[in-house]
């Protein structure tokens, strides 16, 4: 499943999830209670890559770091499943 890359894909990849989710039996609700994965995947993705979303100058993409604690806990959660070191 490849990562977000604009808003037009949002619909069919937000639909893919769901569908990965079931087949796999769970659902979104159960991963993530009362928020759209896309949601959840871009802001986590946001916050390990430090993506800064200034209101100044907004980013199109729509990702956004959610603040300072939780970059720093979604990097320490990267890091400690070991993500940087998998091959694939």
């Amino acid at each position: 499943m490849k990562i977000l890359t604009d808003r037009a894909s949002a619909t069919g990849s937000n639909y893919q999830l769901k569908n990965w989710l079931r087949d796999n039996g769970l659902s979104a609700v159960e991963v993530v209670p009362l928020a759209e994965p896309e949601i959840v995947l871009r802001g986590f993705v946001a916050d390990v890559c430090g993506i800064m979303n200034w209101a100044s100058s907004p980013r199109k993409d729509g990702y956004s770091s959610n603040g300072s604690d939780e970059r720093s806990m979604a990097y320490e959660y990267y890091h400690r499943v070991g993500y940087p070191y998998w091959k694939g």
